[in-house]
This record gives structure tokens, sequence and C-alpha cells, in this order.
């Protein structure tokens, strides 16, 4: 009894203190409405014309003297010019659902954090919580929106790119497409930013429903240049022809096997080598699914590499009858890889996992 009330107490705490907040904050910074063609903004359509076809999508750049951005790094981005919210460009997920500019958390909220001042350019690549610390996410969002950049400015001239907070595997990848370190702007440690000149590109490929959804129709033109971009600076030293990608030390409960050791022996006993993707640089993980003929695995971020992989591989995805995402066949489709899917039926109230594999079944399939 004691307890309940506490917790309610604290409950109502909370609530009338982030009440109290955001009203400071909207006394400070004022109430933000929602325009398509707010004030000092211009955008643009790419149409510089390349081997990706990339003019042939419906993607715009815009540049907003003066502009801001405030993020709550989970399900709201927004970019401001004088309080006005940009339409189409600002990010914000109800549910996991894509939805309207008016459901922006800054409509109703304001931007309860302080301002900090930024001189020179900024380029915004900060994406809430699909965009922090997710591998498959960074890959196939935020990097293509550095290509985009850079089919409509001069990316070399940007004094500062605005991400999620990176982790060792999306600075590495940074390093390797080139930006400094210093012109990268922590999303986390700032999250009301203003410069000069803000800028910013049309999402790729995420314009409605679940980001899940979206990626299960990826563009051509993001594989293309995933693949050229990385895989042409990698020098094969150590590869394996079969591998098995072993998710057992994910931090998340699903798409795992309860009987996870039991398939690693049955598949070493075949010939493959078993994976622990996370003890890899991102290197090591382009150059063995690059070089791999057969390559096995429960769904996860780790098959993202798949991107990277050559014409007639051989893969075998595993997953949940109920899993909805089909990101992974859409890769296999546009890199001509020979893809097939085993469904298992989701086990419940399993710490160990949420799929049982009968390494019978498996044998069928490699």
């Amino acid at each position: 009894m004691k307890q309940n009330i506490l917790k309610k107490l604290s409950y109502y705490a909370k609530k009338n203190y982030r009440s109290v907040r955001s009203n400071v904050f909207l006394s400070i910074y004022g109430k933000i409405s929602v325009s398509k063609n707010p004030p000092n903004c211009k955008i643009n359509k790419i149409k510089k014309k390349n081997e990706l076809k990339i003019a042939n999508y419906n993607y715009n750049i815009f540049k907003i003297k003066n502009g801001r951005i405030f993020t709550d790094n989970i399900e709201n981005v927004s970019i401001l010019s004088s309080n006005k919210l940009l339409d189409k460009f600002s990010y914000q997920q109800v549910n996991g659902n894509l939805v309207n500019s008016r459901h922006n958390q800054v409509i109703k909220s304001g931007t309860p954090k302080f301002l900090k001042k930024f001189r020179g350019s900024i380029a915004v690549l900060a994406q809430g919580a699909s965009g922090y610390n997710n591998y498959s996410h960074f890959l196939f969002d935020i990097i293509p929106k550095i290509k985009l950049l850079s089919e409509g400015i001069n990316i070399e001239k940007i004094n500062y790119f605005y991400f999620s907070e990176l982790n060792k595997y999306q600075k590495e990848i940074i390093k390797m497409i080139g930006l400094e370190k210093k012109k990268i702007i922590n999303s986390n440690k700032f999250r009301y930013v203003q410069c000069d000149q803000l800028i910013g590109v049309t999402h790729p490929n995420y314009f409605k429903g679940t980001i899940s959804d979206a990626h299960s129709k990826m563009p051509r033109w993001i594989i293309y240049y995933l693949k050229k971009k990385f895989t042409s600076n990698i020098k094969t030293k150590v590869f394996y022809n079969r591998i098995f990608i072993d998710r057992s030390d994910s931090k998340l409960p699903h798409c795992k096997l309860v009987n996870n050791a039991e398939i690693k022996k049955f598949l070493i006993s075949k010939g493959f080598k078993v994976l622990k993707l996370s003890r890899y640089s991102f290197k090591k993980q382009i150059n063995y699914f690059k070089n791999a003929k057969v390559i096995i695995g429960p769904h996860g971020a780790g098959f993202a590499n798949l991107a990277f992989c050559k014409k007639n591989t051989k893969v075998i995805e595993i997953k949940p009858l109920d899993h909805p995402n089909k990101v992974y066949e859409k890769i296999c489709k546009i890199n001509k890889l020979k893809y097939k899917l085993i469904k298992l039926k989701k086990i419940r109230n399993k710490k160990t996992g949420d799929m049982y594999l009968n390494k019978k079944i498996l044998n069928k399939y490699i």
C-alpha cells in the first residue's frame, strides 16, 4: 500500500515537473507552429545526374539561415526557422509510425532545453532512436543522407555534422567516409542548437508507416552506393566460405535461438565459421560478407552487411513467423543473392531466445 502511494506521488511529481519546465521554456523561446515554407528557408530538388540515378527520386535539400534543430533523441527531430517547424523534413513517430508534423513534440511542448549556438553551417544527420547505436539504420538511413548532401552541395565546406552519439562502429564508418572528428556535434549532449546556416535533406527511404516497412522497399541506389563505397578498398586477408552469424551476445531478446549452442556445433561440423559480429571491426565485417559463399543466421542488424556480398551468395535468414521485417530479403534481391527464409514458431517467455530450430530442418537448407 505504502509503495503504491509513493509510486503515484512520484508519477505526479514528474508530470508536474515536466509541465512546469515546458511552460518555462515556452515563455523563453515561444510557441512553435508548422509551415511548409518558413522564413529564411530555401528548398531545392536534387537534380544532379549520376550512375546511381538519384535524380529520378523526389529528394530535396534545404538551407535555413539562422536555423535551429531540436531533438528528443527518441521519436522527434524538429527543424526550425523563426519558430516555424519545417514540414516534410522534420521527423516524428507515434508508436513507431511516421506521422504528420502537427504531432511533433515541439508543437505541444516547445523546446525544453537551453539553446546552444554555433557559428557556421550544420548538416542535420540525427534521426532519433533508430539512428542511435543501431548498425543497420546507420548504414541505410544516415550514410545515404551524406551521399544526398554531396549531390547538392560541397560537404567539405560544411562546418559541423549533427549526429546522435556515435558508437565505435559508427565512428569507424564516419572516418572511412572522411568526416573529421572535430566537425561532429553530439545531439545527446546538445539537444537544441542554432547555427548560421542549417542544412538537411529528405529521408532517403522513410516516407510513411514504420521504418521497417520503409526498409522493405529500399531504393536500389542505397545498396549500390554502400557496396561501391565500402568494398573497393577492403583488402582480403582472412575469410571464410561458410559463416554462421551468432546473435547470442545481442542485448535484445528477439530473434535468438534457444538451442543456439546445438546449432553452432552442428554447423561447425558442416564447415561453418561461427562469428559474433560485435567482436569485429566494420572493415572485417565487410571482408567476411564480401567473400562468403554461404551465410546463415537469425534476423538482426548484422545482416545489414548483406549489402557487401557478391552475386549468388547463398543467404539463409531465420526469424519468427510473425516478424514483419523484409529488409534483408529486399537487399538480397537488389544484390542478386540466393535468399532462403526459415520461419519458426515463436516461443514465449524464454529468456535465452524466442525460436527453436530443428537441425534436421536446417540441414535441408544447407
